[in-house]
């Protein structure tokens, strides 16, 4: 039967056979920094060396390049992130606090402005390693800015064991900007919070406008109309595909009759809504 260790952060380390508990160690609290360590590395497997190998000297500045976030990244990850000076739950249950910090947070736990900007640039250069260690190709500014925000959001692990990593590192940049949508699910449930920051990331990756994506929602005809810089958005991308309607930011008839023949054109499903699929698509 298959065995495998589970690292908990207060420490406790227990071994599972077929997922059930048949042996619990406790670190008092040393396998702290090895489980954070765990978390930006992309090795698979594991040893434990002898006890009379001696480590080796290994230039920690050699191997990335110091790449950094630029200020479209900063902005975006902020945007969604936002900022909470006391610790709360997020959407899967996660301790939280600043802009989206989640080590070491516990309940109660409260914190400066300063200091959840401190937080942000330390969580911000873990992630920014865990991108220049993942990607064999060149990226520009956008793009490492994009993955980077994609990494801070759901962790380096699921950037490593994606599609979107392997397809990147073929050189597919389009292909690749269209696995971020993919990523919109929490607890097996598509949230719109993460479809919206999907999209951006995809936007900003591309180095298209992201900002409208901020408040995305499912568009259609509607009373009230829907309207908002993200209508505009979608009815300026129509004029750009070559539809004759006016980006008045009113979700109207004529935009619907728009986005119809816009998905009728790309084989979408027709119904006049502008949903993920459409958005990506005219986006």
């Amino acid at each position: 039967m298959e065995r495998s260790l589970e690292l908990f952060s207060d420490g406790c380390v227990v071994e599972l056979e077929s997922d059930q508990p048949i042996k619990v160690f406790n670190t008092q609290g040393e396998i702290k920094a090895l489980s954070h360590l765990l978390k930006f590395s992309r090795a698979t497997t594991y040893s434990l060396a002898p006890a009379d190998k001696v480590p080796p000297n290994v230039d920690n500045a050699q191997p990335r390049g110091g790449k950094h976030i630029n200020q479209a990244g900063i902005k975006l990850i902020t945007a969604f992130e936002g900022c909470e000076l006391k610790s709360y739950q997020d959407t899967v249950d996660v301790w939280t606090i600043g802009y989206g910090h989640t080590k070491d947070v516990h309940p109660g736990m409260t914190i400066t402005q300063a200091q959840a900007e401190q937080l942000l640039q330390e969580d911000l250069e873990e992630f920014e390693s865990a991108v220049e260690d993942a990607v064999s190709i060149d990226l520009n500014p956008n793009q490492f800015a994009a993955l980077v925000s994609f990494c801070f959001n759901l962790g380096a692990g699921s950037l490593f064991a994606s599609t979107l990593l392997r397809i990147l590192n073929d050189g597919d940049i389009h292909a690749a900007a269209n696995e971020f949508p993919r990523w919109n699910k929490a607890g097996k449930q598509v949230l719109l919070g993460l479809t919206r920051r999907r999209l951006a990331e995809r936007a900003l990756f591309l180095s298209k406008v992201w900002e409208p994506f901020h408040e995305y929602d499912k568009l259609k005809l509607s009373n009230p109309k829907m309207q908002g810089a993200f209508v505009k958005h979608v009815q300026e991308m129509l004029i750009r595909a070559g539809f004759s309607l006016q980006a008045n930011g009113i979700f109207d008839d004529n935009t619907k009759k728009a986005v119809v023949q816009f998905q009728q054109k790309h084989q979408l499903d027709a119904d006049g809504i502008v949903g993920v699929d459409t958005t990506k698509t005219l986006c």
